[in-house]
């Protein structure tokens, strides 16, 4: 356990060390979604003084000091929590563990992403002037709901294609005011991972949306919001992803003030002049008669 670790070696540490052990005892959730790079920036010091901290306390990198962490945080969350399982002909009680696992999630969620993260990741919204989401499987459905709701918010977003030849065509007119969203719903999404490390290249910034730690698409975010996907079965929940998309886009949308009156009465604009023709002949035409 880290935490034993760091009091076993603490005396014998030196002050940049301490630095580092200071801030994960105190900020251990946060950590866990930390590279080493973004831990050093935090504590002012250099990547290598992180490696090498995690290698002084007895790890063999910040990798496995991460897991460890980790592994704290799972162990705190699930303390509360212990999904039941039902027998397949409980159908109904199915259905509520099902919903329960939803409610999980969602707690859980709220536990790994504080106000002041979110806070942050809002900020990487207001300093983008284009909005980019891509993501595989499952989590394709999320990607094209979030970007409908940026539009409808008036924000400028798009979805990448999964097609390699169609996202290379979106990838190449990023630049660095894109903020680029990967959605993963499950520990895979290599192809995402893949175009967002392009994304990098061009000099977007990067939000990883995961439902497991484990999808490559963490390692190629600049911040991350965990949004877990766990369900009894092989077909993952992606829930909390929605959920976590479209509370972000309700919060960017509030901070307008003029925004939701707006869009409200463009909207009512908008759909009497397609409902309400001009004229009967216009409707018989519109109708095919």
């Amino acid at each position: 356990m880290y935490r034993e670790k760091i009091r076993d070696y603490y005396e014998h540490l030196s002050r940049s060390y301490r630095r580092v052990a200071d801030y994960i005892l105190s900020n251990y959730y946060e950590v866990s979604f930390m590279t080493a790079a973004q831990l050093a920036q935090l504590v002012d010091v250099d990547t290598t003084t992180v490696v090498r901290f995690s290698q002084r306390i007895g790890y063999n990198g910040y990798p496995e000091l991460l897991n460890d962490i980790r592994e704290q945080v799972r162990t705190e969350i699930y303390a509360a929590y212990t999904p039941k399982r039902m027998a397949p002909e409980n159908k109904s009680l199915l259905f509520r563990a099902r919903t329960e696992q939803e409610r999980q999630n969602l707690s859980q969620m709220l536990v790994h992403n504080p106000p002041e993260h979110i806070d942050i990741v809002l900020a990487m919204f207001e300093k983008a002037n284009h909005v980019v989401l891509m993501a595989e499987g499952y989590a394709e459905s999320i990607a094209q709901m979030g970007a409908q709701q940026l539009r409808h918010s008036g924000f400028s977003a798009e979805t990448v294609p999964s097609d390699p030849v169609q996202r290379a065509a979106t990838l190449i007119r990023l630049d660095a005011n894109t903020l680029v969203i990967g959605i993963s719903a499950t520990e895979y999404g290599r192809d995402v991972a893949k175009a967002m490390a392009y994304a990098h290249i061009r000099g977007c910034a990067t939000l990883g949306i995961v439902g497991s730690m484990e999808s490559p698409v963490y390692r190629m975010s600049d911040r991350l919001i965990y949004a877990p996907t766990n369900s009894e079965g092989p077909l993952p929940s992606i829930v909390a992803l929605a959920c976590a998309l479209s509370a972000i886009v309700a919060v960017l949308t509030a901070n307008n003030s003029n925004a939701p009156e707006q869009q409200i009465s463009e909207f009512n604009a908008a759909y009497q002049f397609l409902t309400q023709p001009e004229n009967e002949a216009l409707e018989e035409e519109m109708n095919g008669e």
